[in-house]
Order: C-alpha cells, then structure tokens, then sequence
C-alpha cells in the first residue's frame, strides 16, 4: 500500500487477535471497532470459526459489516449468509482417514453444526467455548457433507497431517484457546480467497485495506490487502510475510495500530 493512501477497510482474525486466549475481550479493543465504524471504515472479521460460534462474541460482530467463516468457505453479512463452499465427499473422506492413520481428533461442520469424534472432545476439552457438537463416529463423519473441518493433535503431528493432504485439501495451521489445530477447506478456499470475495461485496479495492492476523492460516489474506500486521509473536512464519509485528492481544496490539492510524486521519504513514 503506497504511503498516504487513505484506508479502505480493516480486515482482523478472531482469535488471539481480537480475543485473548481465555476467550476475553480488552475494552480498548471495542472502543478501537467503535472509532472504525465512527470513520465509516468498514470491518471484515476472517476466522476459522463457523458462523454459530460467532454468537459467542456479539459484543465484537456487532461491529462487523462482513464475516469470513470457516477459513473462508463461508460468508455471512449479519445473519444472511452471502456464500458457502463445500468440500467434495472424495476430500472429506481423505481428511478423515489421514486423520485416523495418525490418531487425531476431527470434526467437520455441515454448515449448521459442528460433528466431532470421540477422540476430538477428549484432545479438546472446553474448545467448544460452550457451545456443544454432536459426536458422531470417524465412519459416519466420513460420509458427511462438510463445508468445513478441524484436526487436532500436538503441532509436529498436525504438519504431518498437512503434508499428507497437501494438493488435496487447503489446509492451515490454527489455534483456539492455545491449543494448535489445522483448519481444512476446500482446496480452492482459504482466508484469502474469502476476503476477496467479502471486499468485492463492499466494492472496497484490497490494495487500501490493512489485515492483522495471528497464525499461519491468515497469510494468504495478507497475501492480498495493502498492509498486514501480526499480532504478537506466537509463529515464527507470519515475521517474514508482514509488514509489522504488534504486541500480543492480551497486551492490545491490535487497538494501539488502530489507534495509530486514527491520529493519522487513517492514513498510512
């Protein structure tokens, strides 16, 4: 993004951005959506989350003008749901049989609700932030649609699994609560390709938007926007992609770039 170009839209991930790891939210954070929507900027929220989950944090979507769910197989404006990508049946099949080849727990959402195995709940325990899943068998989870799916296990096991579907699935590397996970969608589908498609529906040119992310699975939406900021330090890959690392959510790196930009009448210095 050139220097002085006023800024069109803001683009963040949910966890460990916007929200901490026990699942809180800084008040300097509402009051930096707040100064963005006073600006008339509009947001764009891009998370691996499935839309049910988002009523979690209303106090954060009220702010949105678009969600990017799922990775971005899914986007939502308010409660309408704008698109859905669904992996092919061969795919969902391969994720789960790679998944028990190396003992992890998966589950998949069939776009109203999240299907998880036996082995998931026991690796996840409290991931869910209360909202429930139906536990259902890696044979039944296998023969489901899914528009989206999550495999966990410790991180050196979950590259693996990533290497085992590269070229079939998209893929990336996630973390909910602390704990790592790998967010799969179809292979045409990613955050990137998600955002695109929800600054299209603003009319919003990606050049003027900034992005601020934690994990490896926001790159490719930094890949796309003018700017992009990590924030805090918790994987070594984000360091070599964007163009500043921000102090950690709990430490509100997000609202002290926004307000940054504020004084500078959202233009980028």
């Amino acid at each position: 993004m050139a220097v002085g170009v006023r800024i069109e839209a803001v683009v963040a991930d949910l966890d460990g951005t916007l929200v901490a790891q026990d699942f809180s939210i800084s008040a300097a954070t509402i009051d930096s959506l707040s100064e963005l929507r006073a600006a008339g900027i509009p947001l764009v929220i891009a998370t691996g989350r499935a839309p049910v989950h988002l009523n979690e944090f209303p106090a954060l979507t009220r702010y949105a003008d678009i969600t990017v769910c799922c990775s971005g197989a899914i986007g939502c404006a308010g409660a309408r749901r704008i698109w859905q990508t669904c992996l092919s049946h061969a795919a969902v099949g391969r994720v789960v049989k790679t998944a028990e080849e190396y003992e992890a727990g998966i589950a998949g959402f069939d776009g109203t609700q999240w299907h998880a195995t036996e082995r998931y709940r026991r690796l996840n325990p409290g991931i869910d932030g209360g909202a429930q899943r139906a536990e259902v068998t890696a044979c039944t989870l296998s023969g489901m649609r899914c528009v989206a799916m999550a495999v966990i296990h410790t991180r050196p096991v979950l590259m693996e699994i990533t290497r085992a579907l590269a070229g079939e699935v998209r893929t990336g590397l996630s973390q909910v609560a602390g704990r790592p996970l790998v967010d799969v969608t179809s292979l045409l589908v990613d955050k990137g390709t998600g955002v695109l498609r929800a600054l299209s529906t603003l009319g919003v040119n990606p050049a003027a938007v900034v992005s601020f992310g934690d994990m490896p699975n926001d790159i490719p939406m930094f890949a796309i926007t003018g700017r992009s900021y990590a924030v805090g330090r918790g994987h070594p890959a984000l360091a070599a992609v964007v163009c500043e690392t921000l102090d950690p959510v709990e430490q509100d790196g997000f609202a002290g770039k926004i307000s940054d930009l504020a004084a500078s009448d959202w233009r980028l210095p």
